[in-house]
């Protein structure tokens, strides 16, 4: 394990960022499920929405910027990632130009439920080191390691705790003052060490081809025909002449070039939450195997310290599926449950109508959303329940669907108007509006 250093000039004292970075992330978990795809040239295809580079969320147009509207589209199919030897196709590339480089190379879809599952047992076991973690992208996080010499020592033996924390994969890990200099110093590490950035932001980034850019790949032969292969050249260029050519997005390559990034480490609030897991001898489909693994499991976790005394608002049970992506399923209880039973029970209802993709080799039980309440005590005033009925459905579900729920009200705009269509109008009912409806609600109770 090594940690070196960019030739110094000044050095100052900040908060350090490490960026955590496993390079062709689906590529390494398809390996792990198919050891036989190391004998191939892969490309694993997906979308625009599946390809999530490092600075799509700090800005926004980098998708959907005017310049690139059309060459972007999100249903275009493009290279998300690639096995090692495919060093000439650029991420982000389109899939047709892709493959006119390299007739007969093997397609994969992207996986996303599968590399989200992985990359989350990821992030989980390096929260337990590093308490500030934020989750990118799979394959993509940044930590802050400020303050843990005391627990850890110097960045060298942190480099080396992540590393050990993350096992089975090729990971490169890069130090710095901002996630984007950390980022690209983790471009220049080598396989399971790390870099830290130590230099000018300038000189450091100097000689980076511009395809080390989170921009879209028109962007980059723009830049290309243009003469400006590196960042060194773009940092060499006024700002205002690169927006007026390149519009929003040449303002946000200049700045990168230049070693700017002023984002803060956006760390998730860690939610309590209870895990049990069973493996089966022999992969089952047999649902009364299912079912009575799942009560064990129940049993386990509503008899554990964290459950004492506690209710689960929702389990999730996961399951690895041979040669299949892993098999989730959610069940949002409509109040909190407190016992196995009635946990059970709910559980069993969402199981008998679910299909099962294939025999299960285990399953990885998850209560969450743990609360110290069971019940609420229900207002005597008819319109004050009814409307918190109305919320705790819709609360439901937007836990199952994972979408504003599509419940509507017809509501008065202009019931005098001779229009018809301007006397009412369909409002869309989210959890928001309901709450601010049964406050009022309450207030004049």
């Amino acid at each position: 394990m090594t940690l070196k250093q960019s030739p110094l000039t000044h050095q100052k004292q900040n908060k350090s960022i490490a960026c955590l970075r496993i390079p062709s992330f689906p590529w390494q978990v398809e390996l792990i499920r198919n050891p036989k795809l190391a004998d191939h040239s892969v490309i694993i295809a997906g979308t625009k929405l599946d390809f999530v580079k490092d600075f799509t969320s700090i800005t926004p147009g980098v998708i959907s910027d005017t310049n690139f509207k059309i060459k972007n589209s999100l249903s275009a199919r493009i290279a998300v990632a690639t096995s090692p030897d495919l060093n000439d196709v650029i991420l982000g590339m389109p899939l047709t130009e892709a493959t006119s480089r390299h007739s007969g190379v093997l397609i994969i879809d992207y996986d996303k439920p599968l590399y989200e599952l992985v990359f989350n047992a990821i992030i989980e076991n390096l929260e337990d080191v590093i308490p500030d973690v934020e989750s990118v992208a799979p394959g993509l996080a940044y930590a802050g390691i400020w303050g843990l010499e005391a627990l850890y020592g110097n960045d060298a033996q942190i480099v080396r705790l992540i590393a050990e924390t993350i096992n089975g994969f090729n990971i490169r890990i890069g130090i710095a003052d901002n996630k984007w200099l950390a980022y690209a110093a983790s471009l220049l590490s080598r396989t399971n060490s790390g870099r830290k950035v130590t230099s000018e932001p300038g000189q450091f980034l100097d000689k980076f081809p511009v395809e080390s850019l989170p921009i879209p790949y028109q962007l980059i032969k723009q830049f290309h025909a243009f003469g400006l292969t590196t960042m060194g050249h773009i940092a060499d260029m006024p700002r205002g002449a690169v927006e007026a050519q390149f519009g929003k997005i040449g303002g946000t390559a200049w700045e990168l070039s230049n070693g700017i990034d002023n984002r803060p480490l956006l760390t998730k609030k860690r939610l309590l939450k209870v895990s049990e897991n069973i493996e089966f001898a022999n992969p089952t489909v047999n649902m009364t195997t299912i079912v009575l693994a799942i009560e064990n499991l129940l049993e386990r976790a509503y008899e554990s310290s964290q459950l004492n005394q506690r209710f689960a608002r929702q389990a999730t049970i996961q399951s690895h599926i041979s040669e299949h992506a892993p098999w989730t399923m959610r069940v949002a209880f409509k109040d909190p449950i407190g016992n196995k039973n009635q946990a059970l029970l709910a559980i069993k209802s969402k199981l008998n109508i679910s299909k099962i993709p294939g025999p299960l080799e285990n399953i990885n039980l998850t209560l969450c959303g743990i609360t110290g309440e069971g019940g609420q005590q229900e207002s005597i005033w008819k319109e004050v329940k009814r409307n918190t009925d109305l919320h705790k459905t819709i609360r439901q579900l937007h836990s199952r669907l994972r979408i504003t729920p599509p419940v509507y009200q017809i509501k008065e705009l202009e019931p005098w108007s001779r229009i018809p269509e301007r006397r009412y109008a369909l409002v869309n009912l989210d959890d928001s509006t309901y709450k601010s409806e049964l406050e009022t609600l309450n207030k004049v109770g």
